[in-house]
């Protein structure tokens, strides 16, 4: 990891260097750092926007992919596709992480700790994923401690038209997808439809097995949105995909083959009103969430879990001067959960909040917001949250931002009242509380490179833990304050006219009150790309990701290091229709993410897209 660290500094160092003439580029504009739109650069937070471009030249099958390469984030897979997938925030796991799809919240009640697995969430019809990092509990309630992750399906059209586009792959494991979208735009209407198909033979979930474990999922999705007037736009969205996929599990040996499946469905719905009042705006909606697994397990049984969640919220800005606006609103949640693990066999939790966040712009340089929200939960009454954000453009090309903020999480309902014989909730437990701080610099170079670094901290109270004492198992409140903190380095450099390196390095320590560290944090984590305009219709990508310094809890001990490398190279057919062929691990490393399970061997991949 030191030559990579090394060689990593020393192209920072050259970024100057490379400097040849200024470009003029429009600032990103992101809702979820303020739940208002505002330039990228205005909001104080670390937020990162992944665009239609970037996953389409990525050709990552999963967002999970897509995602491992951005700093501060860091994904734990425990097999094939289909199989648990978890992110990480700065050292955060998925239960701090609020994860939206269209809107819609779709963290899964049922969850040992409610959150969402990336296991299955297929890119075919992502169009755009903003990612929030540090504690967003004041803007967007409990659970958003490390982070938020907005997905937006179907790319909207700028002038009324139709575009279709299609996608069709096949590769190693027998993998195969096929993706359809359509997208029209008449006047005042505005549809989008898709549809995505995906199997795959798999490979072995243990490391140690031999039985592939396969996977296959079908996603269909649609949004419309329709102006009534010039002041009032209404709009739906709405999805549903269905994941059977097989796992491996635990016997006498440890993890090994088994014929283990589940089938996952969920779906999901939202209904919006967009209101134009003059100086305020108003956004109002209606969502739900179901999710049903249905798990074979031959060493634990049979299990049929059932989650659902309806919330309700609104949200207004105020442009009460040139220099100040107030963004607030009042949201209403509840969560359902019914499976044979509970002992009252259905379990529900009621979450109502509101926030108030001022924005102030004192000057064309500098931007400061202020927000205090309240949530009462069913289970643990009153919660109070706050955070404070700044940026300060000191240079054209120079932005220094800064936040703080509080978070909290309440224990989920599998944590309180679970029971699995072997292992159950606590129902004493309370809500671990948090305070987020962060430090970055964004500079802009001439020629188009750019440069961004976060020093980031983040203290937690109370942290839910396992306790493998009492028989049976069970989760305790840990005494103290774990604190997870480190830096973050984005980078993007244009060498020449044909190549251009993106990268992203995140240092991570994250440990428990007694100096332990936190299970699968990598110490380590950076991710390069070098893309290619090799020209007469070719490109290309080579990349790697490398991680190290993790430890993994089953049992005790390090984690491996590893790095893999990937490549990719495309033909432009001309008329918006494009070949690829695509490799992932081209050293075919063996290593392990997760202690005993299988991870990908090398794989070659061909496909075709197509927009018309």
């Amino acid at each position: 990891m030191k030559r990579l660290s090394v060689s990593l500094i020393a192209l920072l160092a050259a970024l100057p260097a490379t400097a040849q003439q200024t470009d003029i580029t429009l600032d990103e504009i992101v809702v979820t750092a303020n739940r208002t739109a505002l330039a990228a650069n205005r909001t104080g937070s670390s937020v990162q926007v992944v665009d239609a471009e970037t996953i389409t030249k990525s050709g990552d099958t999963t967002v999970a992919g897509l995602l491992n390469r951005i700093p501060g984030v860091t994904v734990t897979t425990q097999g094939p596709v289909g199989t648990s997938t978890s992110l990480r925030i700065r050292g955060a796991d998925k239960r701090y992480i609020a994860v939206f799809i269209d809107g819609i919240r779709v963290t899964d009640p049922t969850q040992t700790e409610t959150s969402f697995d990336f296991g299955s969430l297929l890119a075919a019809d992502i169009s755009r994923i903003e990612v929030l990092r540090g504690s967003q509990s004041a803007l967007w309630g409990g659970s958003a401690v490390g982070g938020v992750i907005n997905i937006t399906t179907h790319e909207r059209l700028e002038e009324d038209g139709l575009k279709q586009t299609l996608r069709a792959e096949y590769g190693s494991d027998n993998t195969a997808l096929l993706s359809y979208g359509l997208t029209q735009r008449q006047g005042r209407l505005e549809t989008a439809f898709s549809a995505t198909r995906y199997q795959t033979d798999g490979f072995s979930a243990a490391a140690a097995g031999t039985e592939p474990d396969s996977a296959e999922a079908t996603r269909l999705s649609f949004s419309a949105r329709y102006a009534m007037t010039d002041s009032l736009t209404l709009g739906t969205a709405f999805f549903t995909q269905e994941t059977q996929s097989e796992f491996d599990g635990f016997g006498a040996l440890g993890l090994a083959d088994f014929e283990n499946s589940q089938t996952q469905t969920e779906y999901g719905m939202r209904v919006f009103a967009e209101i134009d009042a003059g100086r305020t705006q108003h956004n109002l909606d209606l969502a739900y969430y179901d999710i049903t697994r249905d798990i074979i397990d031959v060493n634990n049984g049979n299990s049929l879990f059932k989650g659902d969640r309806l919330s309700f919220g609104w949200n207004a800005t105020t442009e009460v001067s040139e220099t100040m606006s107030f963004v607030y609103g009042l949201d209403a949640m509840e969560e359902g959960a019914e499976y044979n693990r509970l002992p009252t066999g259905t379990r529900t939790t009621r979450t109502i909040g509101g926030f108030a966040q001022l924005l102030w712009s004192p000057t064309d340089s500098f931007d400061a917001s202020a927000t205090l929200r309240v949530d009462d939960h069913s289970e643990f009454g009153r919660f109070t949250t706050g955070r404070l954000a700044a940026s300060w453009r000191v240079a054209p090309d120079t932005t220094l931002r800064a936040a703080i903020g509080t978070g909290f999480r309440a224990p989920s309902i599998d944590e309180l009242y679970g029971d699995y014989v072997f292992f159950i909730g606590n129902p004493a437990l309370t809500p671990e509380e948090s305070i987020s701080y962060e430090l970055g610099i964004d500079q802009d170079f001439a020629g188009g490179a750019m440069l961004s670094a976060t020093l980031f901290r983040l203290e937690t109270d109370n942290l839910i833990t396992y306790d493998a004492t009492p028989t049976p198992n069970t989760l305790v409140n840990l005494p103290g304050t774990s604190v997870r903190k480190g830096v973050e380095l984005g980078l993007e450099l244009p060498i020449n006219d044909v190549f251009t390196l993106t990268g992203a390095y995140t240092y991570t320590d994250a440990r428990r009150p007694n100096g332990r560290l936190l299970t699968r944090v990598p110490r380590n984590q950076l991710s390069l790309t070098l893309d290619s305009d090799l020209g007469n219709g070719w490109s290309g990508s080579f990349g790697l990701t490398h991680a190290s310094g993790a430890e993994d809890g089953f049992p005790q001990g390090d984690a491996d290091s590893y790095t893999i490398y990937r490549a990719q190279v495309s033909y432009d057919l001309g008329q918006d229709r494009e070949l690829y062929l695509r490799m992932e691990n081209l050293t075919d490393e063996i290593y392990e993410i997760a202690d005993g399970y299988g991870t990908p061997r090398r794989s070659v991949h061909v496909g075709i897209r197509a927009s018309f």
